[in-house]
C-alpha cells in the first residue's frame, strides 16, 4: 500500500506540530540512541513498511524489520533503528500506534480466515468498506496482511445493487428486464445484488436471470444453508455472499452454510496489538 511523503509528514506533524518540548527541555536530543519495537503477544505482523517510512522521515536508520504478513511469537523484534534521541522520540508514538492498530487488525483477520477454512477450505473471507472514516487504505493494508481481501474498495470499482437502488427503478422486475443492458455498460465488472431478507423468490429470480453474485445480508446460518443448497442446484455458477454480523464468535457456523464468501466489518474493530518500545542511549 502506497503512502505519500505528505501523508507520512501529516502523521508525524499531528503528534509534533511544533517541537518535542520534553526532549528539548532535557537537552538530550543530540545523544545517540537505539530503538526497538517488540510484540508482547503472538501476532500477525502488519504496518511495518509504513512504520519504516515514519522512522526514516524522522531521521532514523532502520536496522531490522519484520515483513507484513509474518506470524511472530511474543518478544519478537518487529523494528529496530538507530539515530538521535530527538529522532527516536519524534517517531516513537506515531510508529507504535501504526503498528498496534495494524497488527491488531491483521491478527484478527488471520484468525478469522483460519477458523473459517477449518470448516470450509474453499471459503473466502473479505472485508467491507464500513471502516472508520479516513483510514480505509490503512485498514485495508492491515486486513490484507492477515489474509482478508477487500470486498469493495469504494463505489468506483465494483457493482453492488441494494434495495435502495431498486427502489428508484420500481423494484426487482424492471432491474431484471434491463440486466442485459447493464452488463453491456460494465463489461469488465460483475453485477452483484443484495437480498436483505430470506426471500427465496427474489434469490431464485436473480440466480436464474444470471447475475454474477447474490449477497445475503444479516441472515442466520440456518436459512442461509437452505438457500445455498437450493441455488447450487439451479445456478451453480452464481457466487453467494453472506454479510452482516459475522465475527470470530460465529464464523464457524457461517463457513458451514455453503456460502462462497463471508463478508465482515469485524476486522476493523479488532483490539490493538500490544507493542512495546525501547529507546536506549548508545
Amino acid at each position: 500500500m502506497f503512502f505519500s511523503p505528505q501523508e507520512i509528514a501529516a502523521l508525524i506533524q499531528e503528534d509534533q506540530p511544533f517541537l518535542d518540548l520534553t526532549t528539548r527541555m532535557l537537552g538530550i536530543g543530540d545523544k545517540a540512541a537505539n530503538m526497538r519495537f517488540h510484540c508482547r503477544q503472538d501476532i500477525t505482523v502488519a504496518g511495518t513498511e509504513l512504520a519504516v517510512k515514519i522512522l526514516d522521515a524522522c531521521g532514523l536508520t532502520v536496522t531490522e524489520s519484520q515483513p507484513s504478513g509474518a506470524l511472530v511469537a511474543t518478544g519478537t523484534t518487529l523494528l529496530a533503528a538507530e539515530g538521535s534521541a530527538s529522532a527516536a522520540h519524534s517517531a516513537w508514538k506515531v510508529a507504535q500506534n501504526v503498528l498496534e492498530y495494524a497488527c491488531g487488525i491483521a491478527t484478527y483477520s488471520a484468525q478469522l480466515v483460519q477458523q473459517a477454512r477449518q470448516i470450509n477450505p474453499r471459503v473466502s473471507v473479505v472485508a467491507t468498506r464500513k471502516n472508520i472514516p479516513g483510514i480505509r487504505r490503512f485498514a485495508v493494508m492491515a486486513a490484507l496482511a492477515g489474509g482478508v481481501m477487500p470486498h469493495r474498495l469504494g463505489l468506483s470499482e465494483s457493482v453492488l445493487v441494494f434495495d435502495q437502488h431498486l427502489a428508484f427503478l420500481g423494484g426487482l422486475s424492471p432491474f431484471l428486464q434491463e440486466l442485459a443492458q447493464y452488463r453491456r455498460q460494465v463489461p469488465s465488472s460483475k453485477i452483484v445484488v443484495e437480498v436483505q431478507k430470506t426471500d427465496h423468490t427474489m434469490a431464485d429470480a436473480l440466480a436464474l436471470a444470471g447475475v454474477a453474485g447474490i449477497q445475503f445480508d444479516k441472515m442466520a446460518p440456518g436459512p442461509l444453508a437452505e438457500i445455498a443448497a437450493k441455488l447450487r442446484a439451479v445456478a451453480p455458477e452464481v457466487t453467494l455472499f453472506a454479510a452482516g454480523g459475522i465475527t470470530f464468535a460465529n464464523i464457524h457456523a457461517y463457513a458451514a452454510t455453503g456460502m462462497d464468501t463471508l463478508v465482515t466489518s469485524a476486522v476493523y474493530h479488532a483490539a490493538p496489538a500490544d507493542i512495546g518500545v525501547e529507546i536506549r542511549p548508545v
